[in-house]
């Protein structure tokens, strides 16, 4: 239950209970404090008492203690003021010593610097910090709130060799410059402004400090158990609060409201918030199917799956998600037909390779999906919605797209073979295959055509390339399918990634394989060994080292290929002409043999 549930049901006990009673529960709850935790414990009882009895010379008393901890607070921020003006003018800084560090290998030099603080400027930091805590906890916000701004706003000033740069607090933590706790500094500050705020500007004043990166990762439940009194008019923030984050749009607002409505709400009122919130925030239904299903609530958590699916945009990834959760609820509740339809929701909207297997290998009639994949392949935008670093600006509201390089992958999966064999044969050289689908390419082909379900060396170094091309996990996989619950339970003991992507494309070869006759068979064999060809030469010729494993592995493949159609000992001939064309290249070698080339070299004489 969350802390709001537990404190009403806490309170609501206490008052059905008599004063023997509640002497009995306190000395029950006593035994179980913690040694480390029982002077708090004393202390949060005798401050209970002076709330109910603070009257007369006991009042007058606590009054005079609270005027002598703020003029202690004001005069140490006074202090501290000042030596923050002092970092802010560079009277003190950091010293700093750069250099090239090539512990990662010459080609992977980074720059790095190692530092000295001679004048304690991270000492002034941490002192800030913990004063801002003490603030808090003597309900002196203003203070608070004015010593986070000292904190985050300035900039210590770095002298390296002439050279100036300047460091924030994120960065003067990270390099262990200081030892502040940005989370908790954060929570800290985040109480004061709510207790100093009126109930009007509390929402739009924690959301702005929310949207700041110091913040990314803080829970609002978290901040409500820091501080010496409870926060005021909280049924009424939360209502307002859930409000404004309907309102806003981004993947912080998104993620505040899933927080915020979890933690209120109950069963009902969650989804209703997701229906409301359905057009900005549609990762709210998720969340509440994720609860749902934490509770085992099938049959529910099936309703509300077929409601979101119909209601969000289906051009929206996060849709995928929802619908895997919502296959999920059907196969709990013994509907496998709507199981396959939802699964195929999630490939219309994210369209990636592992979505489209799933389709394939868990259906019992794949073929019905088979033209309406390709449909929706063909009718996709490339990627977008990123920023100028390639990261998504909106991940709750990222739209299905394709790079191009899955755009090859999904023809070659959606059965369009040929073009994706005149995609690889396009690339002349046997280098420069970096980028290229033929990398992705030859392999898928090399597993198409095998005849045979057991994997030797090379095949099986073919179909863990093909797995990483195709960013197949056996933990996403298995979403919305009947292994999901076996996986859970069996968590540690599910095959590797390798086998189990093994296993996923033999079912999709069952749709598709049969789609190749035999002599398309024979002409992609021969174009796959003249492409191998060239691909060994150009990386053993030009003493790419570290790619002969790489090549002894296609050899080899190519080899099992022709062995698994009838060509026997195709494996030892395919390898033994690269050691016979390369005799003076021993470490290429090596790698043939460890591939399965009989070792020819002569025994060594006593």
């Amino acid at each position: 239950m969350n802390l709001r549930e537990f404190t009403e049901i806490v309170d609501s006990k206490a008052k059905e209970m008599s004063k023997e009673n509640l002497q009995m529960a306190f000395h029950s709850l006593a035994r179980k404090v913690p040694e480390k935790q029982r002077a708090e414990f004393i202390k949060i009882m005798e401050g209970a008492a002076k709330n109910k009895t603070a009257t007369g010379k006991e009042g007058t008393l606590e009054a005079i203690v609270k005027k002598q901890d703020e003029e202690e607070i004001q005069k140490e921020y006074a202090r501290l003021k000042e030596q923050f003006e002092k970092i802010e003018e560079e009277e003190l800084y950091f010293y700093a010593e750069g250099y090239e560090d090539y512990s990662s290998g010459y080609w992977d030099a980074d720059w790095v610097y190692e530092y000295e603080d001679p004048q304690g400027i991270g000492r002034i930091y941490e002192e800030a910090a913990m004063l801002l805590q003490r603030s808090v906890n003597d309900k002196c916000y203003g203070v608070a709130v004015d010593l986070f701004e000292l904190l985050i706003g300035t900039e210590v000033s770095v002298q390296d060799q002439g050279d100036c740069f300047t460091l924030e607090l994120k960065e003067m933590v990270d390099e262990h410059l200081t030892s502040v706790d940005c989370e908790l500094l954060a929570q800290y500050v985040l109480y004061a402004v709510y207790q100093m705020n009126t109930a009007e500007k509390r929402p739009k004043v924690l959301y702005q400090y929310c949207t700041q990166p110091l913040f990314r990762n803080i829970q609002l439940e978290k901040v409500l158990s820091l501080g010496g009194e409870e926060l005021e008019e909280l049924p009424q923030f939360w209502d307002a609060w859930i409000d404004l984050l309907n309102n806003e749009e981004g993947d912080t607002a998104g993620r505040l409201l899933r927080e915020a409505v979890l933690y209120q709400k109950n069963e009902t009122e969650m989804i209703e918030a997701a229906r409301k919130a359905a057009q900005k925030h549609p990762s709210l239904y998720l969340a509440v199917l994720e609860y749902l299903e934490d509770r085992h609530k099938s049959d529910r958590q099936l309703t509300v799956g077929k409601e979101a699916v119909e209601t969000i945009d289906k051009n929206l990834k996060v849709r995928s998600e929802i619908a895997l959760k919502t296959a999920e609820a059907a196969l709990e509740t013994g509907e496998e037909n709507a199981a396959e339809i939802y699964r195929m929701e999630a490939f219309v909207s994210n369209s990636t390779p592992l979505n489209y297997l799933r389709v394939a290998a868990e259906s019992s009639e794949p073929n019905l999906y088979k033209e309406r994949a390709s449909e929706i392949i063909n009718s996709l935008a490339s990627s977008e919605g990123m920023d100028r670093y390639g990261n998504t600006v909106n991940k709750e509201r990222e739209y299905n797209s394709l790079s191009e390089n899955d755009r090859k992958i999904m023809g070659f999966l959606t059965g369009d073979f040929a073009a994706s064999m005149e995609e690889c044969i396009k690339i002349k050289k046997g280098l420069g295959w970096s980028g290229r689908f033929i990398k992705t390419g030859i392999p898928l082909f090399l597993l198409l055509l095998l005849n045979s379900d057991q994997l030797q060396a090379g095949c099986r170094e073919m179909a863990r390339q093909a797995s990483v091309s195709l960013r197949f996990q056996r933990e996403e996989y298995v979403k919305g399918t009947a292994s999901y619950r076996m996986e859970i339970k069996d968590s540690g003991k599910s095959k590797g990634e390798t086998d189990a992507f093994w296993e996923c494309f033999q079912h999709w070869k069952e749709v598709y394989a049969q789609e190749v006759t035999k002599e398309q068979t024979g002409d992609y064999l021969a174009a796959l060994e003249k492409m191998i060809d060239k691909r060994v030469h150009g990386i053993v010729s030009g003493q790419h080292r570290n790619h002969y494993e790489s090549v002894a592995a296609l050899a080899a493949a190519l080899g099992e290929v022709k062995e698994s159609r009838g060509e026997a000992g195709a494996k030892e001939i395919q390898l033994q002409k690269y050691r016979e064309e390369f005799p003076r290249h021993s470490a290429l070698h090596g790698e043939l043999r460890s591939y399965g080339m009989t070792d020819m070299r002569k025994k060594k004489r006593l």
